[in-house]
């Protein structure tokens, strides 16, 4: 294998890149006590509620996943689970008064720490970025 070679170089400095910028977003989150799994839920869950099965498709689980997830949000008193008035068979989780207020506090705030992580970048230099990541996924 070619230890050098210049793709493997770029691919280790776009994962490096991906998951340091993950982490400092997981760091901002957890000093509201949130996890990167929680996080993500709040952001699915609707005002109407969001249905069980639609919550683990959009964060990639199962059911058995989501329900320890979603058992940890209702002991901090962020959700609650509640049966759907179209079909009782469809549970339904919503947000509690206090996780709709957390949820209004972290989407922006996780979007602050994006951009502050971004504006590293000159704007060219983020579009620059952007055409060529569009270009490598098209690949």
């Amino acid at each position: 294998m070619e230890e050098n070679a210049l793709w493997l170089e770029v691919y280790r400095l776009l994962k490096k890149s991906f998951f340091t910028v993950k982490k400092h977003c997981r760091e901002k989150l957890s000093s509201y006590g949130v996890t990167w799994p929680q996080y993500h839920a709040f952001y699915h869950i609707s005002d109407e509620g969001t249905p069980f099965k639609e919550l683990a498709d959009h964060l990639g689980c199962n059911a058995s996943n989501l329900t320890g997830l979603i058992d940890r949000m209702a002991e901090n008193g962020w959700v609650y689970r509640e049966h759907s008035k179209n079909d009782r068979r469809v549970w339904l989780v919503k947000l509690t008064d206090e996780g709709r207020e957390l949820k209004n506090r972290l989407i922006p705030m996780h979007m602050q720490n994006i951009k502050e992580r971004i504006s590293y970048l000159s704007e060219e230099e983020q579009l620059t970025l952007k055409e060529l990541l569009t270009k490598l996924i098209g690949s």
